[in-house]
């Protein structure tokens, strides 16, 4: 499957900043998946929490297609 749809539908400032952008991502994937176990532990939110796992899937999967950006971005500046 290939990400370059995702990478056009980002805006400017997020494909100029690959790496903050990143760790934002993964950052925003992480609490969705803290947010899911602390709503399973207490037996709340109904189908929340379901739909949560999916979006922090979905973060994970931003993250890593904006490193890709970002080492493709770096591959073309130094070619050997």
């Amino acid at each position: 499957m290939n990400g370059d749809w995702l990478i056009k539908l980002l805006p400017s400032w997020e494909r100029r900043h690959p790496q903050l952008f990143a760790w934002e991502h993964i950052a925003a994937g992480v609490w969705l998946l803290v947010l899911t176990s602390i709503l399973y532990g207490y037996q709340r939110g109904g189908w929340w929490r379901a739909l949560l796992v999916p979006a922090a899937a979905g973060h994970f999967y931003g993250a890593y297609c904006l490193l890709r950006l970002r080492a493709a971005g770096r591959d073309s500046r130094h070619p050997q």
